[in-house]
């Protein structure tokens, strides 16, 4: 008798386990737009939580939209996500966490790539938090002057209409200007004007500096073949840029952040509140170089620096 009491009480207390054993856990993913930036954060994130035991198919399952770009569809997506309930919504970019911050105070969120959560007027949510793609533009400065020495004009391609570009753009040109370099800014509202854009710099300035904007880096490509055209330096804030073409970048490693933001999605998932994990910053920053871009448009780059790796 006594050691059928004793079994009826421990399978009781062994069904927790079985309940959270088989839980299925709904994640949502928001992405503003589709180019290799995002795109390996997205991977990254997805690794980092199998090599966790969370399995697609098994206890996850997968909500994921991309508005291309267009801010008008990203509201929309920040409705449909929200509707749906899900334990977690991931947003990439600083215009998709900003739509969808705006449908909900309840279901956590946790953001990647967005550079100034402040100036984005996304701290103030108890259940937001994420990891930033903030990269010091000093180093950024440093970088562009020791490829092109006695640089006087840089020219900065960037959408207005980006929150997280307007911060950058701006602590560049504040940084620029002390250093006694002007800074000629060319806007671009849409991928498809990033091309013009670039065209407009011509004949005004000695490299093309990029933030990480959504819209210019989706267009990237057609921005290189002006720059190697017209024998302009380009330079990037994100690594992934000079695979794609870029002279030279620092900034984050994307799939690494995302690793990094599937740890935060785990600790969610095993009940830790937003509030209660710090929006971080990116843990490391890398310096890339594209030697043969640079040989092509006929500028050296110090073997100090092409042996650069991070920070």
């Amino acid at each position: 008798m006594h050691f059928l009491i004793i079994y009826i009480v421990g399978f009781f207390l062994w069904l927790p386990n079985i309940a959270q054993a088989s839980d299925v856990f709904h994640i949502a993913i928001g992405q503003f737009v589709e180019h290799p930036a995002l795109d390996a954060l997205r991977l990254g994130l997805k690794e980092g939580l199998e090599r966790n035991g969370y399995q697609e198919g098994t206890n996850i399952t997968w909500t994921y939209e991309n508005a291309q770009g267009n801010p008008t569809l990203a509201a929309q997506i920040s409705h449909k996500l929200t509707s749906r309930e899900p334990d977690v919504i991931i947003t990439f970019s600083t215009p998709m966490t900003q739509a969808v911050a705006l449908h909900t105070k309840k279901i956590p969120i946790v953001f990647g790539g967005v550079t100034d959560p402040v100036s984005a007027k996304i701290t103030g949510q108890n259940n937001i938090t994420g990891l930033t793609d903030n990269i010091p533009v000093d180093q950024q400065i440093k970088l562009i002057k020791s490829i092109v020495p006695n640089v006087k004009t840089i020219g900065v391609i960037f959408n207005p209409g980006e929150v997280n570009s307007q911060k950058q753009v701006h602590d560049f040109s504040c940084l620029a200007k002390k250093e006694g370099i002007e800074i000629i800014k060319a806007s671009a509202s849409k991928s498809s004007e990033v091309s013009t854009a670039a065209k407009t710099l011509v004949g005004r300035v000695e490299a093309i500096f990029l933030p990480t904007d959504n819209t210019v880096i989706s267009s990237l490509e057609a921005l290189i073949r002006i720059g190697n055209q017209y024998k302009i330096p380009v330079f990037g804030s994100d690594i992934d840029t000079v695979r794609r073409g870029a002279t030279a970048a620092y900034g984050v490693d994307w799939k690494e952040s995302g690793l990094l933001l599937a740890k935060i999605v785990i600790d969610i998932l095993k009940g830790v509140p937003p509030s209660h994990i710090p929006i971080q910053d990116p843990p490391h920053y890398y310096l890339r170089i594209n030697s043969d871009a640079a040989k092509q448009i006929g500028v050296l780059v110090p073997e100090i620096i092409e042996k650069g790796d991070s920070s």
